[in-house]
């Protein structure tokens, strides 16, 4: 009763993140978003204690304010490798969404060095960013994802704004959302470990039995688990599947 939140879900926000914002209106609790000033601050590995800022302009629309803040900033990339990250994401902004779906087939590293990016802008910025996406190395990542993150950065004036909850996520944000499923007659059951996921004839969905011993089923089925969880519950006849298959790299 005297301590304090112990919580690892999302602790952080964008403003490229239209839905989250949606659901924080349809629950009627947008003031609880702090938003940040515009900066994104990374940590100088080779100088500890010391931190690089991207700061982006208020007063320019974008793409101008982000191109700004990476022109402005001199401690993690010299002029040459802005140069060159500049040319070789011209393709993302030129290309759109068509060419950024193609980029799956690439890893953030193999992307970077096609388009003849230095080694080094990998590892001063992309390994963070790969990180704070995925949760993995530049090497795994597909550059897709990184191109639709800064896609939305880039094309958005406050896509890459920051927000902060104002408290703890379990009152100040699942609360409102388990009231607002409630009073639509939703239910919301806690302490309902799934002991398996039982499957049709066909590799669909039939139900999901939980520890206790009961069963649900429904139209639906959303899985939302720590990976290391979900491996484990996974169906022995879905782990062949190539979309499950990748998860062999999740460690």
């Amino acid at each position: 009763d005297d301590g304090d939140w112990y919580e690892t879900g999302l602790h952080i926000f964008f403003g490229a993140y239209p839905n989250v914002q949606s659901l924080f209106g349809e629950l009627g609790i947008s003031d609880r978003l702090q938003w940040k000033e515009h900066s994104m601050i990374f940590a100088m590995p080779n100088k500890p204690g010391e931190f690089s800022r991207f700061d982006f302009p208020e007063v320019l629309p974008s793409p101008l304010n982000g191109i700004w803040a990476i022109l402005k900033n001199n401690e993690m990339l010299t002029w040459p490798e802005k140069v060159k990250f500049a040319i070789g994401l011209l393709p993302a902004m030129i290309g759109g969404q068509p060419y950024v779906e193609a980029q799956d087939v690439f890893s953030v590293q193999e992307w970077m060095r096609k388009q003849g990016i230095p080694d080094r802008v990998t590892n001063e910025v992309f390994i963070a960013m790969s990180k704070a996406l995925n949760f993995i190395n530049p090497d795994e990542l597909s550059m897709q994802c990184v191109l639709i993150a800064l896609n939305r950065f880039l094309q958005e004036k406050h896509g890459s704004k920051m927000a902060f909850l104002d408290g703890n996520p379990p009152e100040r944000l699942c609360m409102p959302i388990v009231d607002h499923i409630e009073s639509l007659g939703g239910e919301v059951k806690l302490n309902s470990r799934i002991k398996n996921i039982e499957l049709n004839n066909d590799g669909t969905v039939k139900s999901f039995v939980l520890s206790n011993g009961n069963v649900v089923e429904g139209d639906v089925y959303v899985f939302a688990t720590p990976v290391d969880i979900l491996k484990r519950l996974l169906p022995e006849n879905w782990r062949g599947i190539p979309y499950f298959k990748r998860l062999d790299k999740l460690v």
